[in-house]
């Protein structure tokens, strides 16, 4: 089950008030699946009030009467939703089911799977620090909670009772063990990691992550190299560009074939990857991230990169952070210079974080409709329209090199649970002539179709929503 943090806190003040007593709530929840692993993606809480909703029961110490449940379910049925009842009990760091919370699913969850339609329901219970789970399929299979996950600044992850984890042991990462142990490195061994993008900021998102010990990353890209993208596109040869030799002998018939023939960054992302770290399983896809099988690909990823400075990527790369709860950053550069005087204006790095109903790409400003509809003309319509989008933006490495330090630092910081609590997720903005660093914030928009809770939104919808991917050929 995946919770963004403001909702884990609204749940945690309503069991946990400093009574002692136990109470309730039903977390309505959406469902995405991936490759056979299922995640509970939490929409909404409704809260049971006390002595109304939440009565003494007739079996149990307390029940949750008919007439608050029977209008969840039918919503449950009604949105493709999940319905998922959860009170709390005593203690800390470990949690179960007492035989009569048993005995009170077995009686009351068949009937319930009925009135659902075919969507799971189930039951949670919370101790300060751990979570148990009794999930009922619609087939009646009973699947119990693995993990849960807490969206924030931190990554919280919180079980039945501890775990432990130990990392293979590899001599590659003996200085990174220092910091963060062997629970840190078998975490980030088992992750799953997309990256958008493998150019000049992607190429290096790929390196630091395969280094760092990541287990999977994911890469999409559709360009090949060219030789303007040696000096900024990391692991890159003059060979992979198809230009071993000087440019003065060869005849425009073999630059043509260079340029076509030349090797995709994607492979070179993979290719980087594997010298980094051999046990590293780089997935490259050579294609357009918004079509619909390769959007697809990143459902199942922990955490998402989008280092692709098109306005249709940064829509779906917001989409899937709001809609399937995976955390991501979104890094650029940005280089403004004046044409006539060849004066530098601005330079800066920016890295935002995007949390499912926060930071929100769309309420920000940071996806112009106006630019989505240029991008889906053909480069032959945009050139006759005159829009200037063929032309090249500035780029330079070490300027790539900020956002892209900055981000694999926040997401290894944030994915271990190292950041102070304390800590904000706001965007932040380096200037590089005046050496200022400005974070940024944005204002939600309550009644955002993307990362609102309002009806209709796409908000922690899974696989009951549609991704905006390109429509398939």
């Amino acid at each position: 089950m995946v919770l963004p943090r403001h909702l884990q806190e609204t749940i945690l003040r309503h069991l946990f008030p400093g009574d002692g007593d136990e109470h309730a709530l039903v977390i309505l929840a959406g469902v995405a699946d991936f490759e056979g692993h299922r995640r509970l993606l939490a929409r909404e809480i409704v809260l049971a009030r006390d002595h109304i909703d939440s009565v003494p029961g007739r079996y149990g110490y307390k029940m949750m009467k008919a007439e608050f449940i029977q209008p969840l379910i039918r919503r449950c049925r009604t949105e493709g939703l999940a319905y998922i009842s959860v009170h709390n009990h005593g203690g800390e760091g470990s949690v179960a089911f007492s035989q009569a919370d048993l005995s009170s699913h077995e009686r009351g969850y068949p009937a319930l799977l009925d009135l659902a339609g075919g969507m799971p329901v189930g039951a949670a219970v919370y101790a300060r620090g751990a979570i148990a789970g009794d999930i009922w399929m619609s087939d009646r299979t009973r699947l119990s909670l693995d993990e849960t996950r807490v969206l924030g600044i931190n990554i919280e992850r919180l079980y039945d009772a501890p775990r432990s984890m130990r990392a293979a042991d590899s001599p590659f990462h003996a200085r990174q063990l220092l910091m963060f142990g062997e629970a840190g490195q078998a975490k980030l061994a088992n992750a799953r990691v997309g990256v958008v993008g493998a150019g000049g900021v992607g190429s290096l998102l790929v390196e630091y992550l395969a280094r760092l010990g990541v287990g999977t990353i994911v890469v999409v890209d559709d360009d090949r190299i060219a030789l303007s993208n040696l000096s900024r596109v990391v692991g890159a040869t003059r060979w992979d560009a198809r230009y071993p030799f000087s440019l003065d002998w060869m005849p425009k018939v073999v630059r043509d074939f260079a340029e076509r023939n030349s090797a995709k960054k994607v492979k070179i992302a993979q290719r980087t990857a594997r010298r980094a770290n051999p046990n590293c399983n780089v997935e490259c896809i050579d294609g357009d991230f918004a079509a619909p099988s390769f959007a697809n690909r990143f459902l199942g990823c922990d955490f998402l990169f989008l280092a692709a400075d098109s306005m249709r990527a940064r829509l779906l790369f917001n989409a899937i952070v709001q809609q399937y709860y995976i955390p991501g950053i979104q890094i650029g550069t940005k280089i403004t210079s004046h044409a006539d005087t060849k004066s530098l204006d601005d330079a800066f790095s920016v890295e935002r974080w995007v949390l499912p109903s926060c930071n929100c790409l769309w309420c920000s400003g940071m996806i112009s409709p106006h630019l989505l509809a240029v991008e889906a003309k053909s480069p032959e319509e945009r050139k006759d329209q005159d829009y200037g989008t063929l032309v090249a933006n500035p780029s330079v490495i070490t300027m790539n090199a900020i956002g892209a330090s900055m981000a694999a630092n926040d997401f290894m910081m944030s994915f271990l649970g190292l950041h102070d609590e304390a800590a904000a997720v706001t965007p932040r903005r380096v200037k590089h002539l005046s050496r200022a660093t400005i974070h940024e914030s944005y204002l939600a928009d309550p009644d955002c179709l993307e990362c609102s809770a309002t009806n209709g939104s796409r908000l922690g919808k899974g696989d009951t929503g549609d991704l905006p991917t390109l429509l398939p050929l």
